[in-house]
């Protein structure tokens, strides 16, 4: 199979979900300018016969030392790739490129930082605002197998 470029795919974004949320009081009021840990994990499913790309993030918001969850929001980015049959090949597995799937990951990730802002607004974690994040360093494989949804 012939490389392709981040340029040679041909996608667009079909839809964003929030599929889960949940807030733990704490048991004493949080101080001042709190500073919260940030357990990001990102997950990608496929549709090859759909031609979807649903990339996952979870966000999990953790007091300073880590030892204590305050909240967690999981939602969902979801592109229609038009020419992703270029990109599996007979064991229906999908190889894209790196420079993509970042791509994929930044648009999820900045989508998931919105719906945080708006979920906690009015909240304790009102002030847990995601930090910027390279969204190459979520990427461990480039391999993503085809998961109908």
């Amino acid at each position: 199979m012939t490389s392709k470029k981040k340029s040679d795919i041909n996608f667009q974004i079909r839809g964003m979900e929030l599929l889960d949320s949940s807030l733990n009081a704490p048991k004493e009021p949080l101080p001042p300018n709190p500073k919260f840990q940030f357990d990001l994990k990102i997950e990608h499913r496929i549709s090859l016969e759909k031609k979807l790309a649903i990339v996952i993030c979870e966000v999990n918001i953790l007091n300073e030392s880590k030892k204590t969850l305050y909240g967690q929001l999981r939602g969902s980015c979801i592109f229609h790739v038009e020419n992703m049959e270029e990109f599996s090949n007979d064991n229906k597995q999908l190889t894209l490129p790196k420079e993509y799937i970042a791509n994929l990951n930044s648009i999820t990730i900045s989508s998931i930082r919105g719906l945080m802002f708006s979920f906690f607004r009015g909240t304790f974690l009102h002030q847990a605002v995601l930090p910027i994040v390279d969204p190459q360093l979520m990427e461990k494989d480039k391999k993503i197998y085809d998961n109908p949804v």
